[in-house]
This record gives C-alpha cells, sequence and structure tokens, in this order.
C-alpha cells in the first residue's frame, strides 16, 4: 500500500503537471494570435512568450495537437524575431512520436520563396528533424519526401543539414546517375571543402561500387549526432509521458482512448470516473475505444456506440469531441443525471461542520473544467450545483476549479447572473490578499472575453440589444476595479511570492477590452464603453515606465475603434446611424483621456483644463493652485540655498513640466540617455559642451549658442518616441502618433 506522503506528492505532481500543459496550450493560443501582428502593433511580448512556452516544453515536453500548431506557426508568414523563432525551435520536446503530418509541413516550408521561412528558420528545423528522427511516428515519410530534399542541395545554407538527412534515408532505389552527376557539379562548383558532399557521393558510391565517379579524396568524413545531450533529455520526457499514461494522468492522443494503469497511484480517486469501455456494439458501429486516429473519428462520427457508463466521457478528449459535435440528447440526460446526484451529494457533504477538502470532489471538478473547456457548453446541471453551492462557499476551497468552470457561464440576463454568482463570488473571493484579486479579475477577463467571442460570432440587429448584458458586465468590473484600487495589502500578502500589482492585472483587463472593442466597427453586437475616469487617472500617474506605455497603447486602440466605429458603413442602418450608437458626451469624456494624457507627456501642459475636452484629470482648481504656489516656494528656497553655496543657478521647476518627457519620474532617465546618446551619435568629444540638465526648448537652443549639438525641440521628442519603440514601450509613441495632428502629418 502507498503512503499517505506518497500519495500527496503524487497528486501534486499531477495538478503541477496539469497547470503546465494548460499553461503551455494557452501560451500557444497566445502566441498564434499575435505572431501574424508587426512588433509595434502587439501588447505583448513574444519574447516573454516564447520563454514561458519554451520552459514548459523543457519540462513537460510538447503534445501533438499543439506541436503541429507550433509548426503551423514557425513555417507560416509571420512577424516573430530571429531570437523567438530559434528559442522556440531548440524546445520542440515531442511527448510521443512525432506524425508524419508535422514532417510533411517541414519540407513544404523549405526553399527561397519570400513567403517561406528565414533560411536560419529552415536550418534550424531541419536541424530538428534530425534531432528526431528515431522519435518519427513513420520513419518511411522522408523516403517519401526524398525527392524533394534533394532538389534542396543547392541551397547552401541548408546544405549541410539536407546531407545529413539524406544519408540516414538513402537506400539503393534512391541512388539514380542523374543525382550522382548532381552531386558531383555541386562538389565541383563548391570545392573539396563540402566534407558533407563527400559524406552523401560516398554513402552514394557504397550502393555502386561499380560506378566510376572520380576521386573523392582520402578524407574520412563521417556525420556526427548534432546533439546527444538534446535527444537524451527528448528519451526522458516521453518515457515520463508514458508513465503519465500508464497511470491515468495522461490523454495526449486525442483520438485514441488511453486506460489507466492498475498501478496508477491514482486509481482510488480517478475510480470514481472510470475507463471508457462499451460492451454492446450494433453491427455497422464502432466504439470510442476502437479509433486511432482523426480520420477514423471523422469516418465514423455518425456511428459511434456510446460507452456503458457515459460519465466516463468527462475525461477523454476524443469524447469531449464527440459530445460537442455530437451530443445526442440520451448521452446528456445520462450524463446530467450523474452529475447531479454526485454534486448534490457533494454539497450536502460540504453543509456538514465537519467538512473538509474532498480530493475526490477536487478530482471531478478538474474533470468538469476540461470537459466544459472543449465543449464549449456548461451543462445546466451544474449551473444550479454552483448556485446552491456558493451560497455557502468559504471562497478558498477548489477555487481554481470553480472558476474555471464558472468562465464558461452562458450569457444571458446580467441581473440573473449578477445575483447567482457575480455577488457571491465578489464577497468570498476578495480578501487583503494579491492572489484574490488576480483570481478575480483573470475570471472576469476570460468571461468577458468568451462572452465577446460569442458575440461576434452572431448576427447584428440593431434592435437586438444582444451587447446589453456585456455592456452590463464591464460596467460591474470597472467598478470593481475601483475598489481593489484602494483595498491595502496586510503585510504578509507582499512577503508571499504570489504578490503582483493590482495595476498588471487591471491593465491585462483592458487590453483585452482594447482587442475586444477593434472589432466594434465592423460588429454592432459589441458596444464601445468609457473606461471609467479616476481607473485611467490612477493608472496614468506612476513611476513606472511599462505602465504608462501599456496604457497609452489601450487608449490609442480605444480612439482607433471609436473613429472606425463612428464612420463605419456596416453600422449604419435606416433607423439609426453609426454616430447616434455613442452620444457626444461619451465620445467628449474619452477624447478628455486622450488630452490629458497628451498635455502631461507631450505638450508641457499639465493638468490643464481650458483645451476642448481636458478635464485636467479631474484635478480640482483651488489643488492645482496649491500645487502651483507649492512649486514656487521650492523654487525660491532652491535658488537661495544654490546662491549661498555658490553652486551655480538653480533649475526652475514648474507644474506643467512636471510629467512631460524630460521630467516625469519615470521619463526623465529615459531623456537623459537618450539624449546622450545622441550626443554620442553627433561626435560630441573634447571640449565641446554637452547638456547638463533636463532637456527643454530653451536649453536646446542655449546649448546650441554654446556650441553644442544642434537638435530642435520637435527632433528631440520623435527621438524620445523612437527611444521608447526600441525598449518595447511603444504604448506613448502609437497614441502620440495617433493624436498629434503634426505626428500624423509626419507619418
Amino acid at each position: 500500500m502507498s503512503s499517505p506522503i506518497a500519495s500527496s506528492v503524487a497528486s501534486e505532481q499531477f495538478g503541477d503537471i496539469q497547470a503546465q500543459l494548460r499553461s503551455l496550450r494557452n501560451n500557444v493560443d497566445h502566441l498564434e494570435a499575435v505572431a501574424n501582428l508587426p512588433a509595434k502593433q502587439r501588447t505583448t511580448s513574444v519574447k516573454e512568450l516564447a520563454g514561458e512556452i519554451a520552459s514548459d516544453a523543457y519540462n513537460i515536453g510538447i503534445s501533438t495537437d499543439i506541436l503541429e500548431q507550433l509548426v503551423d506557426i514557425l513555417t507560416k508568414p509571420n512577424h516573430l524575431d530571429q531570437t523567438t523563432t530559434t528559442t522556440l525551435i531548440k524546445n520542440l520536446y515531442p511527448q510521443e512520436r512525432v506524425s508524419s503530418n508535422v514532417v510533411t509541413k517541414i519540407v513544404c516550408c523549405l526553399g527561397p520563396a519570400r513567403v517561406k521561412p528565414s533560411p536560419a528558420t529552415q536550418t534550424l528545423l531541419l536541424q530538428w528533424l534530425l534531432l528526431i528522427y528515431e522519435f518519427l511516428e513513420e520513419p518511411a515519410i522522408l523516403s517519401r519526401l526524398y525527392s524533394v530534399l534533394f532538389n534542396m542541395l543547392d541551397m547552401i545554407s541548408l546544405r549541410r543539414p539536407l546531407c545529413h538527412i539524406l544519408s540516414l534515408i538513402t537506400r539503393r532505389p534512391n541512388v539514380k546517375p542523374f543525382r550522382i552527376q548532381a552531386i558531383m557539379e555541386l562538389l565541383r562548383n563548391a570545392g573539396d571543402d563540402e566534407k558533407e558532399l563527400m559524406g552523401l557521393l560516398r554513402v552514394f558510391k557504397n550502393y555502386y561500387p561499380d560506378i566510376i565517379i572520380g576521386d573523392i579524396g582520402r578524407s574520412k568524413f563521417f556525420f556526427k549526432h548534432p546533439d546527444p545531450e538534446w535527444t537524451a533529455k527528448l528519451k526522458q520526457l516521453q518515457e515520463r509521458n508514458l508513465e503519465r499514461i500508464q497511470s491515468g494522468n495522461g490523454h495526449n492522443n486525442v483520438f485514441q482512448v488511453v486506460r489507466r494503469g492498475a498501478s496508477s497511484k491514482r486509481r482510488k480517486v480517478a475510480g470514481i470516473i472510470p475507463d471508457v469501455q462499451t460492451s454492446r456494439v450494433k453491427p455497422s458501429f464502432t466504439s470510442l475505444e476502437e479509433l486511432r486516429n482523426v480520420d477514423g473519428f471523422v469516418e465514423r462520427l455518425e456511428k459511434l456506440e456510446l460507452p456503458n457508463q457515459i460519465v466516463s466521457v468527462l475525461e477523454n478528449r476524443m469524447a469531449h469531441k464527440y459530445m460537442a459535435l455530437v451530443g445526442p440528447e440520451t448521452a446528456i440526460h445520462r450524463l446530467d443525471d450523474w452529475l447531479d446526484a454526485f454534486l448534490k451529494d457533494e454539497v450536502e457533504m460540504a453543509k456538514m461542520p465537519d467538512s473538509a477538502d474532498s480530493e475526490t470532489f477536487r478530482y471531478v471538478l478538474g474533470a468538469i473544467c476540461g470537459y466544459v473547456q472543449s465543449t464549449k457548453e456548461l451543462p445546466g446541471v451544474v449551473q444550479r450545483f454552483l448556485d446552491n453551492y456558493l451560497r455557502t462557499w468559504n471562497g478558498q476551497d477548489y477555487r481554481q476549479e470553480i472558476l474555471n468552470i464558472l468562465k464558461f457561464i452562458p450569457r444571458g440576463s446580467y441581473d440573473d447572473l449578477r445575483d447567482h454568482y457575480l455577488e457571491r463570488l465578489d464577497t468570498t473571493i476578495l480578501d487583503h490578499t494579491a492572489s484574490s484579486r488576480t483570481d478575480l479579475l483573470d475570471f472576469y477577463a476570460n468571461l468577458i472575453r468568451k462572452w465577446g467571442i460569442s458575440l461576434r460570432s452572431e448576427t447584428f440587429s440593431v434592435t437586438s440589444g444582444r451587447f446589453k448584458p456585456l455592456v452590463s458586465l464591464i460596467t460591474h468590473v470597472e467598478l470593481l476595479l475601483l475598489s481593489l484600487m484602494e483595498i491595502p495589502f496586510t503585510a504578509d500578502a507582499k512577503d508571499t511570492g504570489d504578490f503582483i500589482p493590482v495595476t498588471t492585472s487591471i491593465l491585462d483587463l483592458y487590453s483585452d477590452l482594447a482587442e475586444l472593442y477593434s472589432h466594434a466597427s465592423s460588429n454592432g453586437n459589441i458596444r464601445l464603453t468609457v473606461p471609467l475616469a479616476p481607473a485611467i487617472y490612477s493608472l496614468t500617474f506612476t513611476s513606472n515606465l511599462a505602465q504608462i506605455s501599456r496604457l497609452s497603447n489601450i487608449l490609442s486602440i480605444y480612439k482607433n475603434s471609436f473613429e472606425t466605429s463612428l464612420t463605419s458603413q456596416t453600422l449604419q442602418s435606416p433607423d439609426k446611424s453609426a454616430g447616434g450608437f455613442y452620444a457626444p458626451e461619451m465620445v467628449g469624456l474619452y477624447n478628455g483621456y486622450i488630452m490629458d494624457l497628451c498635455n502631461l507627456i507631450w505638450r508641457n501642459r499639465a493638468l490643464n483644463s481650458e483645451d476642448q475636452n481636458a478635464h485636467g484629470c479631474l484635478v480640482p482648481k483651488a489643488t492645482k493652485e496649491s500645487f502651483v504656489e507649492y512649486i514656487n516656494d521650492s523654487n525660491e528656497i532652491s535658488k537661495h540655498r544654490r546662491a549661498a553655496r555658490s553652486e551655480g543657478p538653480a533649475f526652475n521647476h514648474s507644474l506643467g513640466l512636471m510629467f512631460s518627457l524630460s521630467y516625469h519620474v519615470a521619463l526623465a532617465s529615459h531623456s537623459a540617455a537618450c539624449f546622450s546618446a545622441l550626443e554620442e551619435q553627433a561626435g560630441l568629444t573634447g571640449d565641446r559642451p554637452t547638456l547638463q540638465r533636463p532637456v527643454t526648448q530653451k536649453a536646446l537652443e542655449a546649448l546650441e549658442k554654446e556650441g553644442g549639438i544642434k537638435l530642435s525641440w520637435s527632433e528631440y521628442r520623435l527621438k524620445m518616441l523612437d527611444w521608447f519603440d526600441d525598449l518595447g514601450s511603444d504604448g506613448i509613441g502609437q497614441l502620440m502618433r495617433s493624436t498629434m495632428k503634426a505626428l500624423r502629418k509626419d507619418g
């Protein structure tokens, strides 16, 4: 018998693996979504995303479907930089044998065409084929592609890995006189230093020693394994994966039933959901266990026999797809009956005073989560269970499982959603820990994203009102954000490893909203909302460049969405114009945010409320006057102190400049570094003066008169935007270039 400690360790390892698998899948989906976007249009760092994918792949390997998805991303036209591509390819550790489909896609991407990957990427992919050669599901696939590979030998960048691959797959039928002649021609043009060509030619000679092909040299050359350590790691990962399959912890082949082994450490818990087993199969029908691949699944989709115990579909991804595509009413009713009985028992047990965390309950909730994630439908019986369970829930037990299920709540009446779920979640989950806030915000972000996707798939009708529940949900979340900004952290919360600034999660949520609103001009079911002013201004006043950049990027996307929606022909109708969807007051309120941010950073008019639409960051006039008075007093005090110490003239500060490119606490150091780099590029050496103070228009004019660098104020600000772009913080540049008329003309 296994000890409780061993069972606990196995349970933790299982949870970690499942979490990494989910993380890997989510990251690859995210990468696929942003790979086709130019770098300046992304709000996501693909370098960090690739690093997370590489880390998970190195730890647990990559399943077949995710591997195909990654190969699609790498072989199709994209905007990924070479470093990111290299990181991904060098960490393509397949959990199982590599399918012929993957190999074919890689071979088909070879060549000099513009739509093909870069030569460096093609070389890396060929080297990867060498590494996984002994792990191919169908080794003969490369032999069938022999002619394609051989004809690529004229590409010098691919020649070495191609020669190695060809030497492995060459058989007697492949050795033809015209191919021998082709290799000899390549040797003649490239010189005798092409050891790989010589090695391939020696392979050819081994099959036809009686053919005179000339002197191929005396030097012996043998193809060596490119990376034995990489292959050893791959073997280790695949062995671990096989153990998980045999112990019931893996479902890697989506279209093949995998059974749990009798030695599974989790067999007691997993036994609550039996293996897929079908005893009676009608003539011309097929059981799920008999299927081996996607072709068989598609061919027999309409003639599949249901398993003996329908609950077994919860843990089988092939059965998930069957339920999503076919979903027989009989199967749905049987599954609902089982879930209803099981969950009612758990609710009753949870009400008992001595109830404890149930591993069985957690296991079933995880299975339900996987089922719902595949079918994209939340069974009504699970919705009713959650409605009852949340009334006595403590906000801690099974939190991740419950939130992962709740994010699939179907779109409906917002009032019902609030009464049955949202109010209870907000009150039970939130406390003074960082994890409670990030968990709740992540849940809302996922729910909004899924509702948005659902709306985009529906036909637009002016009178339908389908957008109202989503707008109400977004309003609820934005009000919640303001509360989260004000709730203080406990001392213990900052000491734990899960501490994440709430502003990061809030910006993530607004980024998701910005992406959703980018579709508003083409689909009237998506209605724009204006962020709440306190949230925007709280995020604006920060000492973090990344936060300012992300906020600016979000506002620029919102701005573009408003502009395209107001002029969209798709939204025009006889009853209502596109502009009628958004009241002038609403547009004016949003324009005020843009104007205030431009006044702070670009126009040196911080907290100004006199411009059209400007709100002055909602700072009252009396408060602004107090700021001015305080700054003036500080200038006078500084002036007298420096005069007494004979330290030269004092710097005079003003409220309008305090948040500018040169003075902002988050931007000032970058301004100094940028200007220093410009002076260095201009070759200012020796006795020529350099700027020793924050950059202003007057400072630049004085510096030029003294013999320093000649640079206008406009040129300096443009250089600053380019500097931020190079740092990856391109949000400020995007907002300014889309807002300031002078910059739009330059663009």
